[in-house]
């Protein structure tokens, strides 16, 4: 190695040994790591105190078991079957089922309770149903009946167990603990629990489709969402009746979803109102402004215009000429609903937005029926 090389790696060694801190040094070595800090280090090992016995983990409670996965206690209340009474499916279950579970050394978890079987709640895939207490408790046979109904109290659990479906079913595990605790130990881990009614969703899913094609085939064919044409010929697209159309179509579709997954019928939000009551002014005040300008005879109104297809027409104003405000309006519009679309999906909830929020989607409503007005 040439002598040059040699000297540069020695430069950094000291360099790197002088860059460490004193007190990680002190950490590092073997010695000076053991004597307390302002004491010297005994040569003797002999006459250096023994070290301080390390504390024992405290072993989990049992009634965790379940949570962290280990096995019970042999005199630990464990859940081995769940049944539900449908009789068709009898490891399945929904809203408004009754199921009932079994559970092994019964009486260990009635005494965490008081012996009160009222203070115990079902668990499904770890998420805890308060305020639905058994119907029956037979302490005798080890088995608990639960309605496995919506309460104001079970709301969000509910809509966590039953939001965001992939499927009709899904399976997860199930358990019992008491009110305010956690679950006990269960064996059973692929309970089905039912999301979505084959039937209803089925239906719900047809009229939907025939609704929308119906919608299109009439946005298409007539002046339902267009501005009066010239004669023989239908008009443009018109920005305002489509955006009314638009959240018209999306709340009728998640207020019926919501609805068939949960059986909830006041789910319609004041901000999903405040919506609707934007969507409206907005068509109302741009068919104002489109008459006045046709009758007032001081005012030349511009000609008639012919459809140049949705995106187009969407974009342009009356002039036909690109607009901003009708940029703004249908990109605002549009990422509110696909936000929208989301909350009924993941919560199984019309979204509650805020007022700053709504006031922007008004602005832009606002603005866009300004450029329109005669003076715009």
């Amino acid at each position: 190695m040439p002598s040059r090389l040699r000297a540069a790696l020695c430069w950094v060694v000291v360099l790197a040994a002088f860059s460490v801190p004193p007190s990680l040094r002190a950490q590092n070595d073997p010695e000076t790591a053991l004597a307390p800090a302002g004491q010297p280090l005994s040569s003797d090992i002999g006459d250096a105190p023994a070290p301080a016995p390390l504390a024992q983990p405290i072993p989990p409670p049992s009634s965790l078991a379940a949570v962290i996965g280990t096995e019970p206690a042999p005199n630990d209340p464990v859940l081995h079957l769940v049944t539900s009474h449908n009789q068709t499916y009898p490891h399945r279950a929904g809203l408004h089922d009754r199921v009932t579970v079994e559970i092994k050394n019964i009486n260990q978890l009635l005494a965490s309770v008081g012996n009160d079987c009222s203070r115990l709640i079902l668990f499904i895939d770890g998420v805890p149903l308060t305020g639905t207490a058994p119907e029956s408790c037979n302490p005798l046979l080890g088995r608990v009946r639960f309605e496995l109904d919506r309460t104001e109290a079970s709301d969000n659990g509910w809509r966590a167990l039953l939001g965001s479906p992939t499927g009709f079913v899904r399976k997860v595990p199930v358990s019992i603990g008491p009110t305010g605790g956690f679950p006990i130990f269960t064996a059973v881990r692929e309970f089905e629990l039912r999301l979505l009614p084959t039937t209803g969703f089925y239906s719900f899913l047809g009229l939907l489709s025939l609704a929308l094609l119906v919608l299109l085939w009439l946005a298409r064919r007539t002046s339902l969402l267009r501005d009066p044409g010239p004669p023989g010929s239908l008009g443009a697209f018109n920005l305002g009746r489509i955006q009314l159309a638009f959240w018209f179509f999306l709340v009728v579709s998640a207020f019926v979803f919501i609805w068939l997954v949960t059986d909830e019928v006041d789910s319609v939000t004041g901000s999903v109102v405040a919506l609707l009551g934007i969507g409206s002014g907005t068509a109302l005040g741009s068919a104002i402004i489109d008459s006045d300008k046709r009758e007032n005879a001081g005012q030349t109104a511009p000609p008639a215009r012919t459809s140049s297809g949705l995106i187009r027409d969407v974009l342009r104003d009356d002039h036909g000429n690109l607009s901003f405000y009708h940029f703004q309006l249908a990109v605002w519009t549009l990422v509110l609903g696909i936000i929208f679309c989301a909350s009924v999906y993941d919560r199984l909830s019309m979204p509650q937005f805020n007022g700053t929020l709504l006031a922007l989607l008004g602005i832009s409503s606002g603005t866009f029926l300004g450029a329109k007005s005669p003076k715009g």
